[in-house]
């Protein structure tokens, strides 16, 4: 238990469970440097999800665009005494009418472009959080990291990975392999559920030391009607629930994933799982999860994913799992 610090920390970030995600590294560092500091977040109700359980944050407090009267329970969290207020969108009008109405001695805004220097591997201080950390840098003129570090933080208590993976435990003898093919209301953004059910379909026929897992939300549901006339004893399905942390811990009981740029392409990545990313050139180099074992199936143009071909995401999948798939097959 911290004692009653002096020194007081209102980060706020009123967005999706991924961008919370790839903000976790910025509230790290911010957490190393004020060890003793009260740290605050005012998050979405999806982004405070997100956090649950991170052990550098003290306090979540809850701004649901869809509740006026969360803007009124904010008011005491926004008044209180903070010597840091960090707006972490400063393109949001959401962001920047909270940060007016914050109490702070110094109040700063990121993505606003101004970078500091950057002591990393070049294409990690492209990445989203890599980002955020030199902005941090720059606009709170704080002390220079010759060793940053953008890896994401997510809280997985030991009982719930215990727990999911008794429920679906590894076979001996077969790999699996997670695909994630929600999100139905991203379109251009969402490779097609008929491609999907094509690489399920060849990874099955081709690979017999292989499990396939569907992984979809509830809203996703719709999407399955790919895969119904598809009958294998080898795929399966896993519909996530409310419970992120269950997501979490199943994504650790595959041996590699495959998915478009997603809540749980970020949450695979702070699991250590070996992702194939379906993605477009800005994307790629703004979110793809970072690892030796993470590779990319990008399409010719941005904002669009569904041109890209089968055998692309198979034999980027087949480098992600070293070479273990069949080749492909014409």
């Amino acid at each position: 238990m911290r004692t009653m610090p002096s020194f007081s920390i209102l980060c706020l970030r009123c967005d999706r469970i991924g961008d919370m995600l790839v903000s976790t590294p910025v509230l790290h560092r911010l957490r190393v440097l004020y060890p003793d500091a009260r740290m605050t977040v005012v998050a979405s109700p999806l982004g405070a999800v997100a956090l649950e359980g991170n052990p550098d944050i003290d306090r979540v407090c809850i701004y649901d665009k869809h509740a006026p009267a969360s803007w009124f329970s904010l008011l005491p969290c926004l008044l209180a005494r903070h010597d840091l207020v960090v707006n972490f969108n400063a393109a949001s009008r959401t962001l920047r009418i909270l940060t007016a109405l914050s109490r702070g001695k110094v109040k700063g805004m990121l993505n606003k472009g101004r970078l500091a220097p950057w002591s990393g591997r070049p294409e990690d201080g492209e990445h989203y959080s890599g980002v955020m950390l030199r902005e941090l840098e720059a606009e709170f003129s704080l002390p220079h990291d010759e060793s940053p570090d953008i890896r994401i933080r997510f809280a997985l208590p030991p009982a719930v990975e215990q727990r999911v993976r008794s429920e679906h435990p590894p076979l001996d003898g077969l790999k699996r392999v997670g695909i994630f093919i929600g999100n139905i209301k991203k379109q251009g953004l969402r490779w097609p559920a008929e491609k999907f059910a094509q690489l399920t379909q060849r990874l099955l026929a081709w690979n017999s030391g292989l499990e396939v897992y569907i992984i979809a939300g509830k809203s996703d549901a719709p999407l399955l009607d790919a895969f119904s006339g598809m009958a294998d004893p080898r795929m399966h399905t896993f519909i996530g629930d409310d419970s992120l942390q269950g997501l979490a811990a199943f994504l650790k009981t595959c041996d590699a994933f495959v998915t478009c740029t997603s809540a749980p392409q970020h949450l695979a990545g702070a699991m250590g799982v070996p992702t194939v990313s379906i993605t477009y050139p800005w994307s790629e180099r703004l979110w793809t999860p970072r690892g030796p074992l993470n590779f990319s199936a990008v399409s010719e143009i941005n904002d669009d994913v569904r041109d890209i071909p089968v055998r692309q995401v198979y034999e980027t999948l087949d480098k992600t799992m070293q070479g273990f798939l069949s080749p492909w097959q014409e």
